[in-house]
């Protein structure tokens, strides 16, 4: 059994991830990969999945943070433990692998600007995963601490990216043709009317019916919404909400003027999915 930290998450190549998040939402489409909604008890919400290969769980602490340490067990299809990772920096690289695939899978194959709402782990963690489906020629940032958005800015250029805080929410949108909400704002941070026609939009903050980044005429405007989950999702304002699963192989016609909108809201059994793969990747 092998017992895996941070450190060996980081050193899993992100474009790997998001072939293992392809390949689960897959898995997910085809009905072979159990994942049922996430369960609170006890302080602490679990989430489980299952595949021909693997099942096993994932546990985390109800706190609103970040930072917080989780826990993934891993058995393999004969019962036997594979192994364990413990700690804060799996959720992110799924989250944003996820998100890459929705990415490659809905926005026009030509869109090269990056827009970045919010300058924490989730926000850089998905312009790395986004950078391996599309060339970016632009990542502009926003967020409302200014040392925030700078710092994220310069840490993306040290890797390569062209990236570039801005002063304006607004900004982000107008000039963006992918457009990454990564907060944890119960409010919307934009403004409908500000998305430019064309735009992917993806959105990994709250989602639920008084809490939500991003503003109800957005999905008025979209063309189409989809979700990696549409049972943990629920119904959201009787807009017609799509498994993202179920394009992977046959992504959907789009006119160039489509706006599309992805809802993450972490799709269970993809954690083990994952955490099987950096197991195997893992030096013996």
């Amino acid at each position: 059994m092998k017992l895996l930290t941070d450190a060996d998450v980081y050193r899993f190549p992100v474009a790997q991830a998001v072939k293992s998040m392809r390949t689960a939402l897959l898995l997910h489409a085809s009905g072979h990969l159990t994942a049922p909604p996430r369960l609170r008890a006890a302080g602490l919400t679990f989430t489980v999945g299952e595949t021909p290969d693997a099942f096993g769980f994932r546990a985390y602490p109800n706190v609103e943070t970040p930072l917080e340490e989780q826990l993934v067990a891993v058995w393999n299809a004969q019962g036997q433990v594979e192994g364990v990772i413990v700690g804060s920096a799996l959720g992110p690289l799924r989250t944003s692998a996820l998100g890459a695939v929705a990415t490659d899978v809905l926005s026009r194959p030509e869109a090269s600007r990056l827009g970045l709402i919010g300058s924490g782990i989730q926000a850089k963690a998905h312009a790395l995963a986004v950078a391996t489906v599309r060339p970016l020629s632009r990542i502009l940032i926003y967020s409302r601490d200014a040392v925030h958005r700078e710092k994220l800015a310069a840490e993306l250029m040290a890797l390569g990216l062209p990236a570039k805080a801005t002063a304006s929410a607004e900004q982000v949108c107008t000039e963006s043709e992918l457009l990454t909400l990564a907060t944890s704002s119960a409010k919307p941070v934009i403004r409908a009317e500000w998305v430019r026609p064309g735009t992917h939009v993806c959105t990994l903050g709250p989602k639920e019916k008084e809490r939500h980044e991003f503003p109800p005429e957005l999905a008025e405007r979209c063309a189409l919404i989809v979700t990696d989950s549409p049972a943990q999702l629920g119904a959201l304002s009787g807009a017609a909400v799509r498994a993202l699963g179920g394009y992977v192989q046959n992504p959907p016609s789009r006119r160039p003027e489509d706006i599309t909108l992805f809802l993450s809201v972490g799709l269970a059994g993809t954690e083990v999915v994952l955490a099987q793969e950096l197991l195997r990747f893992a030096q013996p």
